[in-house]
């Protein structure tokens, strides 16, 4: 039993004092259950014995236990809280059971007293009444078909009389820290568990954003060949149906009149698009000439190359529409007008769809976008000031809006870093390849990622959840005890998946809120103490 745990105590009976006119009901109706209420009838005439409080974890238990100190022949309720702690997202009570509490004497002698059944959901009252006084152990052992197990609670005190208990209770240190209740009626009904902080070895880490886009080779858009209209066997191709590989998806048949109008405007971007492209190649020869002697910027030399490669992809698009309407025009016999195919290239689904039933088309003009979203990108924006952490990645993770946990993505699916900086946002990318079998993920979503180094150093970590933002500053809600918690300040430092390591704040041992952190900094706000009968 510590200090802090009497100081716990008398908070709570301050706190509580305000609010007993509104309780009192409340406190007669548990009464008359069996609650562990403030004693009546000849009790009621005892000397008041100090209240003691304990918080123990030990296998997958927690107990919290508040109880009168030991007076020989005088009856001591133990109010002992189990709480089944093995479920880290939500700790449970113990709703089954019996509770044996045994002191052990110095001379080797024990007494045992018993709880046949919870008094009510989570909570045991065991009534130990010593026989003489002296020093002894005190263990509570819990045996049911939902949780066994012992908790040591240690050393304690058997006084001779309520006056030598007073005598001995030690003097109450001050608070640097303000304690705020969160009780175990509280706990219980909602996501609530703790954890120990300690010292763990965390990967160092970079937050970035990004999104998620189908990988290049597998999503495809389908343009028309040639001018024409557009003929559907079937059910048209609408956005979200899935398709096959090798499936007819419509037919365009070429416009009668050999396309003579279509092939001329056809030649002339054809032409006007590798002028473009000689004059966008010059240019960027001179930037980079230019840049060697420092009389421009690079980011003008990074301009005019963005500007040579969209002037390519232009040059090969109507490249490719000349030969094909060409081709068409070849394979035309008499007045019957050639048909094309537009089949599936592989199975997927269809992402967009401009495919009207006898429709007009201009030749190169986009009529299905088929993707497979079963293997998707993940394509990072790292700032230009996080390039020195790109050395030595070691994988990264991601979040998705909907996400609780962060999704893993191995070393091995790193695809590759972007040579060169955008331009716009003065960022390179990263990208990872990243599974979908079930495609619960769609190409477009946005990312929350972190990207982790393989150099690895053992800091104090507490579960991310823990954290809690307090007007614009990360803090955390440690355990003073059982129901009792201060809000400390603390410096985070590096994420590796679930865990962060805090810098500053903390101690090795702490106990922290790791579930409902939330809940307890709103109850704290709230300035309103639920109706309970321990005894504070």
């Amino acid at each position: 039993m510590t200090r802090s745990d009497l100081r716990w105590t008398r908070v709570c009976g301050a706190v509580l004092l305000g609010t007993l006119l509104a309780c009192e009901k409340l406190h007669h109706d548990e009464a008359e259950h069996g609650a562990h209420g403030h004693p009546h009838g000849a009790e009621a005439a005892e000397e008041p014995r100090p209240d003691l409080s304990v918080t123990l974890y030990q296998g997958p238990l927690e107990l919290f236990m508040e109880y009168p100190a030991f007076v020989t022949g005088a009856e001591s309720p133990l109010i002992a809280h189990f709480t089944d702690t093995r479920d880290p997202d939500a700790f449970h009570p113990i709703v089954r059971g019996q509770v044996t509490a045994t002191l052990r004497f110095a001379d080797g002698t024990s007494e045992v007293f018993r709880a046949e059944k919870p008094l009510r959901d989570g909570i045991f009252k065991p009534i130990v009444k010593p026989t003489k006084a002296g020093a002894a152990t005190l263990t509570l052992s819990l045996a049911g078909d939902q949780v066994t197990g012992t908790v040591e609670v240690g050393a304690v005190v058997v006084h001779p009389s309520a006056q030598a208990a007073v005598a001995a209770e030690p003097a109450e240190a001050p608070s640097a820290e303000q304690s705020v209740p969160y009780l175990k009626e509280q706990q219980w009904k909602t996501q609530y568990a703790t954890a120990a902080v300690e010292a763990r070895a965390l990967r160092a880490s970079l937050r970035a954003y990004g999104e998620l886009r189908p990988a290049v080779e597998r999503e495809v858009e389908l343009s028309s060949p040639v001018a024409g209209r557009v003929e559907v066997q079937g059910e048209l191709p609408q956005v979200g149906r899935t398709v096959k590989r090798g499936e007819l998806l419509l037919t365009i048949t070429a416009a009668t009149g050999g396309g003579g109008g279509d092939r001329a405007a056809l030649e002339l971007e054809e032409r006007r698009a590798r002028v473009e492209r000689g004059l966008t190649e010059r240019e960027y020869k001179r930037a980079q000439e230019l840049f060697a002697t420092q009389a421009v910027a690079e980011r003008q030399v990074d301009a005019a190359r963005v500007a040579m490669e969209v002037a390519e992809a232009r040059l090969r698009s109507a490249t490719a529409q000349l030969a094909a309407l060409r081709s068409a025009q070849a394979s035309q016999s008499g007045s019957r007008a050639a048909a094309f195919d537009l089949r599936a290239p592989f199975d997927g689904v269809v992402a967009r769809s401009e495919a009207m039933r006898g429709a007009f088309v201009a030749a190169g003009t986009p009529v299905v976008t088929i993707v497979d979203p079963r293997e998707l990108r993940l394509v990072v924006h790292v700032p230009e000031h996080g390039l020195a952490f790109l050395e030595n990645l070691d994988g990264a993770g991601f979040r998705v809006d909907g996400d609780t946990a962060e999704r893993g993505v191995p070393p091995a699916a790193w695809l590759g870093t972007s040579p060169t900086l955008d331009p716009a946002t003065r960022t390179v990318t990263v990208t990872f390849a990243v599974p979908n079998p079930t495609c619960a993920l769609r190409p477009g979503q946005a990312a929350r990622a972190m990207l982790y180094r393989k150099d690895t150093q053992d800091r104090l970590a507490v579960p991310a959840e823990a954290i809690v933002d307090d007007n614009g500053r990360p803090a955390i809600f440690v355990m003073e005890g059982g129901e009792a918690f201060f809000k400390r300040r603390v410096t985070v430092g590096a994420r590796d998946g679930a865990w962060t390591s805090v810098l500053t704040g903390l101690e090795a041992g702490d106990r922290v809120v790791s579930r409902g952190a939330y809940e307890v900094k709103l109850s704290t706000t709230a300035g309103a103490i639920p109706a309970h009968g321990h005894q504070h």
